[in-house]
């Protein structure tokens, strides 16, 4: 299968438990009751689209994030808050396809600028990055506390 054989779409919510399925294989596992619940605070927000792709028997081989940032340091700019293909799809065009509908998105909102934080250790994403046209602004330290 390759990338132009897939259709990309809005996710709905029947989709929860393909759209976990693929996040456990990037290493983010979660239930499917829990991608639910991000779905449902997620899919009516203007401000983010979660997009997939699907292969032509109907299974969702693919999804990415984007959403609008607005802070008072920066203009708007869209981030890819996550993209996953499925593993046995990869190297197909499936990203491409999915970071290239992530950008047209961001420009039919008329924002400037698309960023995708990478894990540091995930030197193959970063090379899949630069291909599509992304380079590298800066490195940073990130630091969680939990309430």
């Amino acid at each position: 299968m390759s990338g132009d054989e897939v259709i990309l779409r809005r996710a709905k919510s029947s989709d929860a438990s393909s759209l976990a399925a693929l996040s456990g294989q990037l290493g983010y596992p979660v239930t499917a009751r829990q991608m639910a619940s991000r779905l449902e605070a997620v899919l009516p927000d203007p401000s983010c689209a979660v997009l997939v792709a699907e292969d032509g028997e109907g299974s969702v081989v693919g999804w990415t994030h984007v959403r609008v940032e607005r802070g008072v340091e920066s203009e708007a700019f869209a981030e890819i808050r996550g993209l996953v293909v499925d593993e046995r799809c990869r190297r197909e065009g499936i990203g491409e396809r999915l970071v290239s509908e992530a950008v047209h998105w961001a420009e039919e909102r008329g924002l400037t600028k698309v960023r995708v934080r990478c894990n540091i250790l995930r030197e193959g994403a970063h090379r899949f990055y630069e291909r599509q046209g992304f380079s590298l602004a800066k490195t940073q330290a990130v630091y969680d506390k939990r309430v």
